[in-house]
C-alpha cells in the first residue's frame, strides 16, 4: 500500500521548483519543462489518471502512514 500525503519531500520539491522557475525567468533562459500550457496539463493529468486507477485498485490511500 502506498500512502499519498504532503510530506517533507513534496514541500522541498515545491520550494526548489519555485526557486528554479524564478531563476530561469530572471536569467531569461527557457524553462526546463514544457513551455506551453497544454504540455503542462498533459503531465498533470497523466499523474491524476495514474492516481485514480491506483485508488480504484486499492493500491494507494491518502494520508500519513500509521506509525510503527
Amino acid at each position: 500500500m502506498e500512502y499519498m500525503y504532503l510530506g517533507r519531500n513534496e514541500w522541498v520539491a515545491l520550494a526548489v521548483g519555485l526557486i528554479t522557475g524564478a531563476l530561469y525567468s530572471w536569467l531569461s533562459l527557457p524553462i526546463p519543462a514544457p513551455n506551453v500550457f497544454g504540455g503542462i496539463l498533459a503531465i498533470i493529468f497523466t499523474f491524476i489518471g495514474y492516481v485514480i486507477i491506483q485508488k480504484a485498485r486499492g493500491q494507494i490511500t491518502f494520508g500519513k502512514p500509521p506509525k510503527a
